[in-house]
């Protein structure tokens, strides 16, 4: 193995890294690494090695992930494969001892740089796998991760893998490994709590349910009564909407400005029979339009679920999802009972979970609204957290109660 580089790093890099926090961001520091060496010995501002970086060259923002802060460096990069072997078998093994993910069959087996496994996050859908990059430093290493992964998993078959690059590109490797079909799609059902749902693989950059907030959907059950009227924002594909009608809620609202996700989500509610769909109204619009819309009919809600994508556009301008929230919360003031309790979340790691608490406490200050947060939301059970990374706790929420 050719020697590896040992390049210097910006000294708030070596910071970070001795607080935990596992990228180096491009600067220029990073922007001179060798492009073609793989691995990256990162030298602090005395010229000491501190750590092993995957390289990755391509990525925009995100120029190297930490592999570990253990000396020998030269001996861990000589001997990688058997560590990603070694972390795999420890994040599976992980899942596998968690019994609250018994009650669904969708839940991540390698949550990224929580399971010090960098930019590496493997979905189990079932009796499917889609395995997500998030940096292309983990292309060559694919048939490492699939045979890894089939040697616990034996019921996962060749052509039920699937590999993603996220986050830049948005885009799809349609094909999973050694497929032989061209153009290959799949569509099945899994079941989350005893519900059944639509899942379609190969044909859009999300497959339908989002598995990060299962264990937040969980959690909301005890909010959510046989008496409850819920109105869910932004709904996708209907996760919470479902949940809902299964708890009994007297009616529910879903709202979403996408035809394709309302008529997902009509499907989701017809895979489920026991669920009656009377109790249950779509509205494909956008959420001003819907919470306006439902003022004007005099409608009232006992719990009303929001959650924004991170940015939105109308067309003329860009705005982000916490300003959004000044104008979201006084909208559905108008519509929330008595007692009753908005759930809002963020999705965005660009925001931390104090900030969010904070922005949202200003504006209800500067509202005159009468809430208190009674619950704080954030990942957990399969989503482990890193301290010292914030970016890896991007979903948070809180629970107002209106006084």
């Amino acid at each position: 193995m050719n020697k590896i580089p040992e390049c210097a790093i910006h000294p708030i890099s070596a910071k970070l890294i001795r607080t935990g926090h596992p990228w180096i961001t491009s600067d220029s520091f990073s922007n001179r690494f060798p492009r073609q060496s793989e691995f990256i010995v990162a030298l602090d501002d005395r010229r000491r090695p501190m750590a092993l970086l995957l390289h990755d060259p391509q990525h925009k923002n995100v120029k190297a992930r930490v592999w570990t802060t253990q000396y020998p460096f030269d001996r861990e990069a000589q001997h990688f494969t058997a560590s990603v072997q070694g972390r795999l078998d420890q994040a599976f093994t992980k899942r596998l001892q968690q019994k609250e993910l018994n009650e669904r069959e969708n839940f991540y087996l390698t949550f990224g740089e929580a399971d010090a496994l960098p930019g590496l996050f493997i979905i189990k859908l079932k009796d499917r796998v889609l395995i997500q990059l998030y940096t292309s430093f983990w292309n060559p290493y694919k048939a490492i991760i699939q045979t890894t992964l089939q040697e616990v998993f034996p019921d996962v078959k060749d052509d039920g893998i699937w590999f993603q690059l996220r986050g830049e590109t948005r885009e799809l490797q349609k094909l999973p490994m050694n497929a032989v079909e061209a153009n290959r799609k799949d569509e099945f059902h899994l079941q989350e709590f005893g519900l059944q749902y639509l899942i379609r693989l190969g044909s859009s950059y999300d497959h339908g349910l989002y598995t990060d907030m299962s264990s937040l959907r969980y959690e909301l059950k005890k909010l959510i009564t046989q008496d409850s009227r819920v109105l869910n924002l932004f709904s996708y594909t209907g996760a919470y909407s479902l949940w809902a009608m299964k708890l009994g809620s007297k009616h529910v609202v879903s709202v979403d400005l996408s035809p394709k996700y309302i008529e997902w989500l009509q499907q989701n509610i017809a895979l489920n029979p026991e669920l009656d769909h009377t109790q249950h109204t779509s509205m494909t619009t956008s959420v001003d339009e819907a919470l306006r819309q439902l003022d004007l009919q005099k409608n009232l809600f006992d719990v009303i679920i929001c959650d924004p994508p991170s940015s939105s556009s109308d067309g003329e301008k860009r705005s982000s999802a916490i300003k959004s929230y000044k104008e979201l919360i006084t909208n559905m003031d108008k519509i929330l009972a008595p007692k009753g309790k908005m759930v809002i979340f963020l999705n965005t790691h660009q925001v931390t979970s104090q900030k969010f608490d904070r922005v949202i406490q200003d504006y209800l200050k500067e509202l005159n609204l009468p809430y208190k947060v009674t619950l704080r939301l954030g990942l957990g059970q399969d989503c482990p957290t890193l301290k010292g990374f914030p970016e890896g706790s991007y979903l948070k929420g809180l629970v107002l109660e209106k006084s």
